[in-house]
């Protein structure tokens, strides 16, 4: 069976070989009815971005919140800022991970030592996939514990759920920059000594 060109007054002048129109005229013209499944409308880019960004400074508004409560030493804050299944690594010992109430009973400890935090964050970026983000951010931190100071670069990876009071923290990985490790000039107390 062959393919008339008068069938198709669409394609006039396109290259023919024998009676057949290249692979991918035909691929398009035979997609019939039945291939052609009706796309979502998406949204226009303007409206996207701007959604997007918004996504996006709730999530670093929810990360803020984490490090003023820390700073402020708001335990209060702190909890209504992670999720039941939270869990975490940090960047100071111990340095396996912590379930959220081991993570919380060290948090907490820590704020009965410390005083003089500060802290900013640089590098922000957020992944949004549906009601779950990723933020990936690093953070100079600085303070005392017991009187002694200590200055932290670190990098951190935060994984966050939206909820309907909003979005949570499931979990941290904090990890000081190798830099730090080699050179040993802040101090970084035992665990004991930031128990109260």
């Amino acid at each position: 069976m062959g393919i008339q060109m008068s069938s198709f007054p669409n394609c006039k002048g396109q290259v023919e070989r024998g009676t057949q129109l290249l692979p991918v005229q035909l691929n398009k013209l035979a997609a019939g009815p039945q291939d052609q499944t009706p796309t979502k409308p998406s949204m226009p880019p303007a409206e996207n971005t701007v959604r997007n960004a918004l996504i996006d400074d709730d999530i670093k508004n929810t990360i803020i919140k984490r490090f003023d409560a820390i700073k402020n030493r708001d335990e209060a804050a702190v909890r209504a800022l992670i999720d039941e299944r939270y869990n975490k690594f940090d960047d100071w010992p111990p340095f396996e991970r912590q379930d959220a109430a081991k993570a919380l009973e060290n948090e907490f400890a820590a704020f009965k030592v410390m005083s003089n935090y500060t802290y900013e964050l640089k590098d922000f970026e957020a992944n949004v996939s549906g009601d779950v983000a990723v933020a990936t951010f690093t953070i100079h931190y600085q303070g005392q514990i017991r009187n002694r100071p200590f200055d932290m670069n670190s990098r951190v990876t935060s994984v966050l759920k939206k909820t309907d009071s909003g979005w949570k923290i499931v979990h941290e990985h904090l990890s000081r920059f190798p830099e730090q490790n080699r050179q040993r000039q802040q101090y970084m107390p035992p665990r004991r000594m930031m128990q109260p």
